[in-house]
């Protein structure tokens, strides 16, 4: 059994590479090459946690994997991580545990990947403003990237605890030796941007609609519940809204089922999956003023997908 930590995996795995597969796994899913219940949710109340499943087979790039996610918030007073991943990597013919990996820096990385998938069929060509909402660790991936398919100049970062938002700044502009500004609100960030990214951790929205110019592209990916939202229901309502997985988005995605609740929109607003627009089902971006929203929540298949590639370039290196 191959057993890998985060280490492990940030030497081993490229952001170029990975968009590359979580695409194609979007892809196969989209032809029905794939197994994918949704998330198992179960919370233990006793210690304030939550532990998720998710579980997923695809069958055009032979992987089979399980992650589970803890989410303790108590462990800050413990000086123990918040959050601890794993995947679970399983011979598809044999059913065998071949790899343990530790996934906290695999769920940034492919995280990061689908909204770089999304931003490569939804965001301007000439995009190159880039405004981040939200400095801690997904970030990095997400300015990764975007950085990867669209040519950046400026990236304006904003996060309502300056010192995460100032060693963020400092690290992204030594690590991409790119202009990066930090902002005072978020207002500021976004005003002009081509491209927004929102990773927080709020529960009500951190973007207005008045601020956002036309032809922005917007990758939400912060809020993970049902009751939670980064994204104020005018945008919603105005943009184009394309959602890693439909029945998940209505399931999990408090930026979509919240202005449904409020009868704002209906579920029919949503306009596309991302295999959608992968398997040129429907286009993309159609015009250069059109807002787009791609809302993720997160799949297993992005898990598995990604999992499978590292175990591969392993066995090559063996």
């Amino acid at each position: 059994m191959i057993l890998l930590s985060d280490r492990d995996v940030e030497r081993i795995l490229d952001m170029k590479e990975c968009i590359e597969v979580v695409e194609e796994a979007f892809k196969n899913l989209g032809l029905g090459n794939a197994i994918m219940p949704l998330r198992t949710t179960m919370p233990i109340e006793e210690f304030n946690g939550v532990v998720l499943i998710m579980p997923s087979y695809i069958k055009g790039l032979n992987a089979l994997a399980t992650k589970i996610v803890t989410f303790y918030p108590d462990n800050a007073k413990l000086k123990l991580p918040i959050v601890n991943a794993y995947v679970i990597v399983n011979n598809p013919k044999t059913g065998v545990v071949e790899a343990i990996i530790e996934a906290n820096h695999l769920t940034a990385m492919r995280t990061g990947a689908v909204s770089g998938v999304a931003t490569k069929y939804l965001a301007r060509e000439d995009a190159d403003t880039l405004a981040i909402i939200g400095c801690g660790v997904q970030a990095r991936t997400q300015l990764w990237a975007v950085i990867t398919v669209r040519n950046i100049r400026e990236i304006r970062a904003y996060d309502i605890d300056r010192k995460r938002r100032e060693e963020f700044v400092r690290e992204a502009r030594e690590r991409f030796q790119l202009k990066v500004i930090s902002t005072e609100n978020v207002k500021e960030a976004i005003e002009g941007a081509d491209i927004i990214v929102t990773a927080t951790t709020s529960s009500t929205p951190v973007i207005n609609y008045e601020w956002i110019k036309p032809g922005t592209h917007i990758n939400a990916i912060g809020a993970f519940r049902p009751d939670m939202r980064e994204i104020d229901g005018k945008t919603v309502l105005n943009a184009k809204i394309v959602v890693d997985l439909r029945e998940a988005a209505l399931k999990e995605a408090g930026d979509i089922i919240i202005p449904i609740q409020e009868k704002l929109i209906s579920r029919d607003h949503i306009y596309a999956e991302l295999s959608e627009l992968i398997l040129r089902k429907k286009p993309g971006r159609v015009s250069e003023s059109e807002i787009t929203l791609f809302k993720s929540v997160g799949l297993a298949i992005q898990d598995s997908s990604v999992a499978n590639h590292i175990l591969n370039k392993v066995r090559k290196q063996l």
